[in-house]
């Protein structure tokens, strides 16, 4: 109860910020080209050095140990989310790929790191790490095949380079050799990461501007996706993992994360490869804001498992 409470208070402060994205964009101080340029900081730096400063922590076996066995969770959750949505999306729905990539993928950057740093600190984001990483490759691999129906190794070599992937394994092997940073890095790259929620948001806040909410509020369709999304898929995660009976920060983590809303990057492949961007983009804005409400509640539930 009490995780939930607090993150309750956090998605609170989370959406202040949000709306200071919307009233950014009511009045043009941020346009549609520039979002796309802080979203692109975000994604390509700042995730990078939130990621990589979680690993300049002690050395431990335990924590190696811990490390991997979040790796495994990362797997296991996403495993469950292409399941589920495997069954519930038939392939009769007209978008029935903008709405299983949207049911599997979360916001786990974006949302996920703030949430993650907020209730278990440094230590939770190391074993965020983990997810992210299987997140950008499942991401660039299942995905991409998903959206395209091809299989192509070029896209499947990016995505295990991509910047947040490449911090992972930089990471991994500071904390493994002991290679901590000098002071003044360490400073400089701590103001970095602390960018990363104030700019999620007010990203999302542009992003959430730039929809139709009233059309997409009206779509029932859009609210069947949300709940397989935000409650379905992260509470059968969270009845499989607590069977594990491992250590409950990593536990929880792996939870919150695939409980996140729906991933900005699932508009960006709908975008990318011709597909309905506009109800990718109506499925980013109603699960953001659903999961103010959805998030407390799936942490709640997996607290009394």
């Amino acid at each position: 109860m009490e995780l939930a409470f607090i993150a309750f208070q956090k998605m609170i402060v989370m959406f202040m910020i949000l709306i200071v994205g919307i009233i950014a964009c009511k009045a043009k101080i941020v346009t549609k080209e520039g979002n796309a340029v802080l979203s692109d900081l975000l994604l390509l730096v700042v995730n990078p050095f939130v990621i990589f400063m979680s690993f300049q922590i002690d050395f431990t076996p335990e924590l190696f140990v811990k490390l991997w066995i979040s790796m495994g969770f990362a797997l296991i959750c996403h495993a469950i989310a292409i399941l589920i949505a495997y069954i519930a999306i038939g392939k009769k729905s007209e978008n029935f790929d903008i709405e299983r990539i949207s049911a599997i993928y979360s916001n786990c950057g974006f949302i996920g790191i703030p949430i993650i740093s907020a209730l278990f600190g440094q230590e939770g984001v190391f074993y965020l790490a983990s997810y992210i990483a299987v997140f950008n490759i499942l991401l660039w691999t299942q995905g991409y095949i998903l959206m395209t129906g091809k299989t192509d190794i070029k896209h499947i070599v990016k995505g295990i380079c991509s910047p947040c992937v490449i911090a992972v394994f930089l990471g991994i092997i500071c904390f493994c050799l002991k290679i901590k940073l000098f002071a003044q890095a360490e400073e400089a790259f701590t103001h970095i990461a602390a960018m990363n929620t104030p700019l999620a948001m007010i990203v999302a806040g542009v992003t959430i501007t730039r929809s139709n909410i009233l059309k997409a509020i009206r779509n029932i369709r859009l609210y069947y996706v949300c709940f397989l999304k935000l409650i379905i898929i992260p509470i059968a995660a969270a009845f499989v993992l607590k069977l594990f009976k491992a250590d409950n920060m990593l536990t929880m983590t792996s939870v919150i994360e695939t409980a996140c809303p729906v991933g900005a990057s699932c508009t960006m492949f709908a975008i990318r490869y011709n597909r309905n961007s506009v109800y990718a983009s109506e499925l980013y804005t109603v699960s953001t804001l659903l999961s103010a409400l959805s998030l407390p509640i799936v942490i709640m539930i997996a607290e009394l498992m």
